[in-house]
């Protein structure tokens, strides 16, 4: 699920228990989706948390605090299927800033957000040369998977995106360089979330006024 996916949940939930129309549910990543609806509307969180617990993709929900709505997924890796999914996540108002082309090394973060983009692509690409079957994005439980995870889901709206991208980049490469080289059912589901990443960094690039490139 994207954060839009959870905030259409939190407004639609708070429309069956308390018939208000809400326009948003500031869907927030913290170390899993957050919502302060309830004490923003004065709304009684427990009811919602109630309503929420029935969506077949959310495992449970807490509260937090002044009635923060914590909202855990089922199954963490359908943030990766939701996002390779859509084109247009991470689409947005233009980023002010930028970074060198070079030197081409680890060293510069352009280069790490760059290279990530094209190792998405380059598994992508492999994965339908060599035909690897779609995987289960449950199996995207290791801890380095569940970090990149947060960090793809936590990108909209993020208050300094291109921080946001460094991450997520950085994130990517530790997972890619963990992969092993025999084929496994692993592999499918890694390649769902090389194509979260890539829809990601895509768009986060073209916010800062660049094309991505598939080859540096």
């Amino acid at each position: 699920m994207t954060p839009g996916d959870v905030n259409e949940a939190v407004l639609a939930a708070v429309d069956v228990v308390y018939g208000l129309r809400l326009a948003d549910a500031s869907i927030t990543w913290e170390d899993t989706y957050v919502s302060p609806v309830a004490p923003r509307h004065r709304l009684d969180p427990a009811p919602l948390a109630g309503r929420l617990r029935r969506h077949r993709h959310i495992s449970h929900v807490e509260t937090r605090g002044p009635g923060l709505l914590a909202l855990h997924l089922a199954v963490p890796g359908r943030i990766a299927a939701a996002v390779a999914g859509d084109e247009g996540y991470g689409r947005g108002e233009m980023i002010e800033g930028s970074w060198d082309d070079f030197p081409r090394t680890f060293d510069n973060p352009g280069f790490r957000v760059r290279f990530a983009y094209e190792r998405a692509c380059a598994v992508e690409r492999r994965a339908r040369d060599l035909q690897v079957p779609p995987g289960d994005p449950a199996a995207l439980t290791a801890p380095g998977e569940l970090r990149l995870l947060g960090l793809l889901a936590g990108f909209e709206g993020h208050r300094k995106p291109m921080l946001q991208l460094e991450r997520i980049a950085d994130a990517y490469h530790d997972v890619h360089e963990s992969s092993r080289e025999e084929p496994t059912p692993l592999h499918g589901a890694r390649v769902i979330l090389a194509g979260a990443v890539r829809v990601t960094l895509r768009n986060g690039l073209s916010r800062l006024g660049e094309t991505a490139r598939e080859r540096l």
